[in-house]
């Protein structure tokens, strides 16, 4: 009867949490800083935005603010549902949900901008300018 082979070990099985955070503190998490610029450059729309942007002021490094809207639960589920089941060979499918809900937004901004600013940038409203909730 043939053996088992030996049971691969973990180079972390030796390593003891309470001993190792006494040792040696952590790094303190710094926050995300992602230019404006590179993180809209993933689309056409994000591509002219971005060129907008790297000669102006506002190209500087900031934190990425979050962002949400309500929905009725159907038409999340068939937003996701979209996102989903796109083929991720077909080119068209964004590496995550977030980059899919962004890439539509910045679709329809440049569509609104080239609609009724002449295709500029309009100003920018601060956040918490705009209410909140349904309307």
């Amino acid at each position: 009867m043939a053996q088992r082979p030996e049971r691969k070990k973990s180079t972390l099985g030796a390593a003891h949490p309470i001993e190792h955070q006494n040792n040696s503190q952590p790094a303190a998490a710094e926050p995300m800083v992602i230019e404006e610029s590179r993180v809209l450059q993933a689309s056409d729309a994000g591509k002219e935005q971005a060129e907008r942007l790297i000669g102006s002021e506002r190209a500087k490094p900031k934190v990425q603010p979050k962002g949400a809207f309500y929905a009725d639960e159907d038409v999340l589920e068939r937003i996701r549902a979209s996102w989903y089941h796109t083929p991720t060979t077909s080119g068209e499918r964004e590496a995550s949900f977030s980059d899919f809900l962004r890439e539509a937004a910045l679709d329809r901004m440049t569509r609104r901008e080239k609609s009724y600013n002449d295709g500029k940038p309009f100003p920018p409203v601060p956040s918490g300018r705009i209410a909140r909730g349904r309307r």
